[in-house]
């Protein structure tokens, strides 16, 4: 190998000292060895870096690609001296973790105390509605007993006295029994059973509407009777007998020209005679009447308070309507069953209120 001479004073060096390799190599050899003989075997040079500015250096340089050196350079002590780091959790996750445990344990005891809390409300939600039942059942048993017991007073009563203790409006209707019963035989009957109980509301007033099965009749009767105030069932005699003041016939043939008041069947008729042949004027309604042959034409002025209600009332109908009216004959009528309308008392066969 060539030598070639080292530079003087300020030159440079232009070649790689090929000593120095020799020098390096041996001192890695003895190093090997020995590492303390083999640093102080190597002979110092001004311009070559120390051992202990290469060792720094070394570790600036595998600082850059550890990034636990980097942080102890900015000061971060994540690690304590002489252990290691692997596998250490944070104190700021355990505290956090600690919360979150916290927080869900109380929230299974609210989910749990809300459940009991639900459940306890369910079972006294369903103990009330058995409870209910239970009275409305008894109640239920209690209103049939009272029926039967009702029914039967009244339909085996043979005297008129006697049947109206069990009526509706009793003073003003026991007249009327009496004239009732002049005409047609009171015969008191048997109740087998009940067949049939049903609300029935007339101008909001609570009634029951009841089928009754009567020994020896094939057909139900049906009664009407209301619940009164004072706790006591009462029988709407007036509808049941459909009751009228004097027989139709007899009606139609004396044509009285009183005021009176009749339980019909109305529909709206194009009928127009005699008296009433200004269809301007009238309305004309047909009148028919409840086991009777015997009809009416009522007629109603136009635009009256009564006429509007009628034509309210029975206008679309398909049915006939009952109703509670008062008719009367006009004086030196030609016609026979032409009758005036002068008011309506009730839209059913049912007078509601007392007068």
């Amino acid at each position: 190998m060539a030598k070639q001479s080292r530079p003087r004073g300020g030159e440079q060096e232009t070649a790689p000292d090929s000593r120095r390799d020799i020098v390096l190599l041996q001192d890695s050899e003895v190093a090997e060895s020995n590492p303390r003989q083999g640093l102080e075997a190597r002979p110092p040079r001004g311009s070559e870096i120390s051992v202990e500015e290469g060792r720094e250096l070394s570790l600036l340089e595998k600082g850059e690609t550890d990034p636990r050196l980097r942080a102890q350079e900015l000061g971060v002590g994540w690690d304590t001296a002489g252990r290691s780091s692997a596998g250490k959790t944070p104190m700021g996750w355990l505290v956090l973790i600690g919360v979150l445990l916290v927080v869900l344990g109380g929230w299974s005891a609210i989910t749990l105390s809300r459940g009991e809390i639900n459940l306890k409300a369910q079972e006294a939600e369903s103990s009330r509605k058995k409870e209910k039942e239970a009275r409305d059942t008894a109640s239920a048993r209690a209103l049939v007993e009272r029926l039967e017991r009702a029914v039967s007073g009244y339909l085996s009563a043979s005297t008129v006295e006697e049947k109206s203790s069990y009526v509706r409006h009793r003073e003003r209707v026991l007249p009327l029994m009496r004239d009732h019963y002049r005409r047609h035989e009171l015969l008191g009957e048997e109740s087998e059973s009940i067949e049939n109980l049903r609300a029935a509301e007339v101008e909001n007033y609570p009634f029951f509407g009841v089928d009754v099965k009567v020994a020896g009749k094939t057909d139900v009767k049906l009664l009407l009777i209301e619940d009164c105030e004072d706790g006591e069932l009462r029988f709407d005699w007036e509808s049941e007998v459909s009751y009228q003041p004097m027989a139709i016939s007899e009606y139609v043939g004396k044509k009285p020209t009183d005021v009176m008041e009749f339980r019909v069947y109305a529909e709206l008729d194009s009928f127009y005679s005699y008296e009433f042949s200004d269809q301007d004027r009238y309305r004309s309604i047909k009148l028919t009447f409840r086991d009777e042959d015997e009809f009416l034409f009522g007629y109603v002025e136009r635009g009256s308070v009564q006429e509007r209600g009628l034509t309210a009332i029975l206008e679309g109908k398909e049915n006939e309507f009952p109703l509670l009216l008062r008719l009367r004959f006009l004086p030196n009528t030609r016609s026979r069953r032409s009758v005036l309308i002068e008011e309506v008392l009730a839209t059913s066969w049912v007078l509601v209120r007392n007068r």
